[in-house]
């Protein structure tokens, strides 16, 4: 059930950032020819704040929820795992995205997808002294019983 709510939260946010996408490109006028007077509106994107990570730890917290984030799950019959591994620079690049893990290889690509739709990524707390840092995110799919 929850996972059927997450995913249709997903489905729905999926939706409306595609229908503000679609805005005619000629806004100042209508069809029939008359003007009309446009406002221009920021449009806010359910994006999650933004706050400082000064941990380790709180980063390495932040990180799996991000990319669980942006998953679009395979949907499959049986209940699968895939372990991906990347490298996180100090400004949230990342680079050397690769399956390390799997047990439904069909899924290796949204995984992927995943976590490089996530990029940039906080950059890494102040107190991490290294200019990068390999990370493994672990994403699990479970079918509804």
């Amino acid at each position: 059930m929850k996972k059927s709510l997450i995913l249709l939260a997903v489905f729905c946010l999926t939706l409306s950032v595609f229908a503000f996408d679609y805005v005619p490109k000629n806004t100042d006028t209508n069809p029939f020819g008359d003007k009309v007077k446009t406002e221009k509106k920021t449009i806010k994107t359910a994006q999650p704040e933004m706050r400082e990570i000064k941990t380790l730890a709180e980063y390495f917290r932040y990180l799996p929820r991000e990319v669980q984030r942006h998953w679009t799950p395979y949907k499959a019959n049986a209940d699968y795992e895939v372990t991906v591994q990347f490298t996180v620079h100090r400004n949230g690049s990342i680079s050397d995205v690769h399956i390390v893990g799997t047990n439904c290889p069909n899924a290796n690509r949204a995984v992927i997808n995943a976590v490089k739709s996530g990029e940039p990524y906080q950059p890494l707390p102040l107190s991490f002294k290294k200019d990068r840092i390999k990370a493994q995110v672990i994403l699990e799919y479970h079918t509804q019983k």
